[in-house]
């Protein structure tokens, strides 16, 4: 294996949108979990499905436990790979991710995964659904369910891509692609490389002022994405 760079995706609004969708499998997995109709959920923006989960519940003002949190996740998951055909109608494929995952697989240089608050079956039937899974190999991923802080995330990929891989990755050869200053504040803090995309509800700004020195518009321009990452370990 040639790769020297481990590229760890952020998932929604990075790569896909559920249109909505997203929510509505939220709601009735929390609702039939719980027992308890849905008042007020908490904010999800680059959050952990865990801490969310953990949230939304004190909001209803529902003890909370780990059975009640495996019911919920189990009933999501089941959740979303009977909405699937739901979120292929009503969400997408951003522009150019696609293209972008298999521009920069064809260079031989990277290895590929997500960083993600996703659950991990959530994130496989969302990557799935828009034939975005090919290129990555979602067995070294970090998930939802490794840690409620998103900077905890980048180790536990890292490792996973170096046991599988046989090779080190270090924190400046790893480069996190997200849309949110979570993201940022998660390649900050753990000593990764940052590419934000202005392609969710923050704007290059907002990206800029969370620390991100390469902030792109999108995925679009694909030489771009790949010139990025194949640069990344230049970047101060």
């Amino acid at each position: 294996m040639g790769a020297q760079t481990l590229v760890l995706w952020d998932v929604d609004h990075t790569l896909m949108e559920t249109g909505g969708v997203g929510f509505e499998l939220f709601r009735a997995a929390f609702e039939q979990a719980s027992g308890q109709q849905l008042m007020q959920a908490a904010d999800v923006t680059g959050r952990t499905e865990p801490a969310i989960f953990r949230e939304t519940v004190e909001l209803q003002g529902i003890p909370y436990s780990s059975a009640l949190f495996d019911r919920y996740v189990a009933l999501l998951a089941a959740g979303y790979v009977a909405g699937a055909d739901k979120i292929a109608r009503r969400g997408r494929a951003l522009p150019g991710a696609a293209e972008a995952i298999a521009a920069l697989a064809r260079t031989g240089q990277v290895v590929q995964s997500v960083l993600t608050g996703n659950l991990r079956p959530v994130a496989e039937t969302k990557l799935r659904t828009f034939g975005l899974d090919g290129g990555l190999d979602l067995d070294v991923g970090a998930y939802g369910t490794d840690d409620d802080v998103r900077a905890h995330l980048v180790p536990v990929a890292r490792r996973r891509a170096a046991e599988k891989y046989q090779t080190d990755f270090p924190a400046r050869a790893t480069v996190l692609i997200g849309d949110t200053p979570s993201d940022v504040q998660a390649a900050l803090d753990s000593g990764a490389q940052i590419i934000a995309v202005a392609s969710g509800k923050s704007t290059p700004d907002e990206l800029h002022r969370a620390g991100a020195t390469v902030v792109l518009p999108g995925l679009h321009d694909i030489q771009g994405v790949i010139r990025a990452v194949l640069n990344s370990d230049h970047q101060v």
